[in-house]
């Protein structure tokens, strides 16, 4: 766990075209390997980079778009918000770590933490209902910002619902702490929320949340 506020955090925005999709390339005017449809909304990395006379936005590894066609979400603005960035590294038993900011309202990470999703034999993220896969990558909201509720068991003692804010099957999802996620048994990670690995971490993000009361959260795959 660290804290610092020299890290760059990107924005929030709604996919705002004359009503098509908006398609989603590997490169900055690279190949298509994605369509985004309008007003769904997205979370823009911070990273840009000029090609072909146009100002692309990163949405994550090997997805980029064209910046004109990104509105910032004004809910969003001067909002605190929890982004969690997957990484190559994993825990010994398999699972990914997910670097995950605690942002608050003017944009400065207040504390970083380590996060995973999913239990460990199922690391590719599903939008399948019922897969125990990570969650898929988006944006999502808090269902009562800046509420933390107790709950037992493999939930670790705490509870923050988000709802994802685009099409998917998987629902039931929150934010807790798996008090598994070094044992390597049958419990280790998720059945698909999203949870802090230790006691100091879950205290850490529930004091956040409870704090700043974040609307949003965010899960993206690192560059």
């Amino acid at each position: 766990m660290s804290s610092t506020t020299n890290i760059r955090i990107g924005y929030i925005a709604n996919v705002h075209t004359q009503g098509d999709p908006l398609r989603v390339r590997s490169t900055p005017n690279g190949a298509i390997v994605d369509h985004l449809p309008n007003g769904l909304l997205v979370y823009a990395t911070g990273e840009t980079i000029a090609a072909s006379g146009r100002t692309w936005v990163s949405l994550g590894a090997n997805q980029w778009v064209a910046a004109d066609f990104l509105v910032p979400a004004a809910n969003t603005i001067g909002k605190a918000k929890v982004i969690a960035i997957r990484t190559p590294r994993t825990f010994d038993g398999g699972l990914r770590v997910y670097r995950t900011h605690l942002v608050d309202g003017k944009n400065q990470v207040i504390q970083t933490v380590r996060g995973i999703s999913g239990r460990v034999h199922r690391q590719v993220p599903s939008h399948v209902a019922g897969s125990q896969a990570p969650l898929p990558f988006g944006v999502y909201t808090f269902d009562k910002p800046g509420s933390v509720e107790f709950a037992p068991g493999e939930f670790g003692g705490v509870w923050s619902a988000v709802t994802p804010r685009f099409p998917t099957q998987r629902s039931g999802i929150g934010i807790h702490y798996d008090p598994s996620a070094f044992k390597q048994d049958s419990n280790t990670g998720t059945a698909g929320c999203f949870a802090t690995p230790s006691i100091e971490e879950r205290e850490t993000m529930s004091r956040f949340i409870e704090t700043y009361k974040p609307t949003h959260f965010v899960v993206v795959e690192g560059q």
